[in-house]
């Protein structure tokens, strides 16, 4: 008896044992995940060292290692992630062309053939190299792909084997979206899959492609099906586990290695631009939407940040610029240095939301150089220039008494108060052309500046520091340029206080001077095109930026912008345009 009793007590104390085992195993496992959300986003690396030598120390401070970034880390309450999706989605997982981080790489519509050019090559075919060939060329075509071309004095050499090497990209890059296409419907991985920038340098073995692409649409909206999200997510989380190689089964190199001609058996299922099968690879944003707010805040998020942002910034610095004109003493430095750091005040608000442009121009620059997207463009100026005409209210408001007793003096005038909102020629023998050329080349300069930092193959600096960066940058050129303007560099920053300071009652001479339109528009607009010009054509390599892109993609892109406003105008598309071959 007491045998039996002392058997049924251990076999309840070992499914006691078991359950208590199972809840902290379930507890354990959400932990885990709780924590794992946040760590996926990181990169583990090993800490420096040296042949023969352990880790190394220094002066500069302790090497980098997977303890040191997880002390940065916060903390993560168990189920968090569950309740709040979005945490635990990457911080790339949509394009932001920021001034916080390097530049999203975009596939622009340009860069990607239409059906009736694929029709055409089917028809018209070429061997590898053929153009390379024709001229006497011993050419390799694996190499050509790779850009590796020697330089030589006759110009039709260089341009067959570019041409040889861009067409073969195109090809082999349009047979994988067409298989990848065509395994939607299967479940299997795509052949492009979406990657960080941090997981751009190791190759992924491909049976055509081997450059991993981040994708957007140029005015339209991303939309990404269910199953090419969970595709994506398995591929990204093989790729964070380290695997530099992806191995396919049969069927997927048989795929993968699809001809061409397959597109003419089935024409009507394609449309005549692919660019949108290249959209369908980016993942769709996760959102929380906790609240009613939260729905139409996420819808126009972007905006709210950039408005937010110019509205810190310039309320900042336009105090700075009262503060030392009613003071009536002081260095004018302090107020280039203010404005430099309102500037990096404003990136850290909204550089990782709305890329903290801060500036039309900017904007503008990044569509036509950098692929953002036109569509919101008018959202963005609407931001900047609302958060630029609060601020001047704001600003003014903080010292309407200090401005009053500066008036009331002998000394103050309208002019000092208005110099301290809106820039022009801040002495007489101050002419236009001088004018012009001073926002012109600052703007420019601060340009190339952006599009540096913002180039992750050249030298961009770690995380977090961008915004520090731009805002020494706008120091020095404040210093550099202000003397003789004011140093707008920026339409926004100078017509919003104008408005503004209108409606205060300083009269319609703040219009009556051409300044206001020659200056911080037609001056910054030409200066930022210049600026990213002259960086394009001197360092950039991208393929996103027009002016790497050849005649016949210019053209391609003219002829998908015609087709799409036909579409959106029902228009009659002319005769043999859109006629498939």
């Amino acid at each position: 008896m007491d045998q039996s009793s002392d058997t049924n007590e251990a076999v309840s104390s070992s499914r006691r044992g078991v359950s208590e085992n199972q809840e902290d195993q379930d507890y354990g496992s959400l932990r885990r995940r709780s924590r794992a959300s946040r760590r996926s986003t990181l990169r583990s690396t090993a800490p420096i060292t040296t042949a023969g030598q352990g880790t190394q120390f220094n002066l500069a401070g302790p090497s980098d290692s997977q303890q040191l970034r997880s002390a940065h880390e916060p903390f993560v309450h168990p189920g968090y992630g569950d309740l709040n999706p979005s945490y635990e989605q990457p911080n790339n997982a949509k394009p932001i062309w920021s001034l916080a981080k390097p530049l999203p790489r975009v596939v622009r519509p340009g860069m990607v053939p239409t059906k009736n050019e694929l029709l055409e090559n089917c028809v018209n075919a070429e061997l590898p190299a053929e153009n390379s060939q024709k001229l006497g060329l011993d050419i390799d075509p694996n190499e050509l792909e790779k850009g590796r071309i020697d330089k030589s004095a006759d110009v039709r050499k260089m341009a067959a084997q570019v041409t040889d090497a861009r067409v073969q990209r195109e090809n082999n890059f349009i047979k994988t979206i067409l298989a990848s296409d065509a395994e939607s419907t299967t479940g299997e991985i795509p052949q492009l899959v979406k990657t960080r920038s941090s997981q751009r340098r190791p190759t992924i073995t491909r049976p055509s492609v081997q450059s991993p692409l981040y994708t957007v649409e140029e005015g339209e909206s991303e939309h990404a099906s269910t199953a090419s999200k969970k595709r994506l997510s398995r591929e990204s989380q093989r790729l964070d586990e380290g695997e530099g190689e992806i191995d396919l089964g049969p069927d997927e190199l048989i795929e993968g290695n699809r001809s061409l001609e397959t597109l003419r058996l089935d024409q009507e299922a394609y449309p005549e631009d692919l660019h949108p099968l290249v959209q369908n690879l980016v993942e769709d944003e996760i959102h929380n939407n906790h609240t009613v707010w939260s729905v139409v805040r996420t819808h126009h998020r972007e905006a709210l940040a950039e408005s937010l942002a110019v509205f810190i910034q310039l309320t900042v610095g336009f105090c700075a610029d009262i503060a030392v004109t009613v003071a009536n003493a002081g260095n004018p430095n302090t107020t280039a240095w203010a404005w430099g750091f309102a500037t990096m005040i404003g990136i850290y608000i909204s550089g990782g939301v709305s890329g903290a442009h801060l500036n039309p121009t900017i904007t503008i620059m990044l569509w036509f150089y950098r692929g953002f997207p036109k569509r919101k463009m008018p959202e963005y100026f609407l931001a900047q220039f609302i958060g630029a005409f609060c601020a001047c209210f704001a600003a003014y408001g903080v010292y309407y008494v200090s401005i009053q007793h500066y008036l009331s003096t002998s000394t103050g005038t309208d002019q000092d108060i208005m110099n301290c909102f809106v820039t022009n020629q801040r002495s007489a023998y101050i002419n236009v052309p001088t004018a012009l050329f001073n926002e012109f080349v600052g703007t420019m300069c601060l340009t190339v500046v952006v599009l540096a930092l913002g180039d992750d193959q050249n030298a961009p600096p770690g995380a977090g520091m961008n915004s520090l960066i731009i805002g020494l940058v706008i120091t020095c050129l404040t210093i550099s340029f202000a003397n003789q303007t004011g140093a707008a560099l920026n339409p926004s920053r100078d017509f919003g206080p104008r408005l503004a300071l209108l409606a205060l009652g300083y009269g319609s001479e703040l219009f009556t001077n051409p300044y206001w339109f020659y200056g911080p528009f037609a001056g910054t607009l030409m200066g930022s095109f210049t600026g990213a010009f002259l960086y394009d054509f001197f360092i950039f390599t991208g393929g996103e930026s027009p002016v790497n892109y050849p005649l016949d993609r210019t053209q391609r892109a003219l002829r998908k912008s015609r087709m799409k406003w036909r579409r959106r105008l029902h228009l009659t598309p002319k005769e043999g345009e859109d006629k498939i071959v």
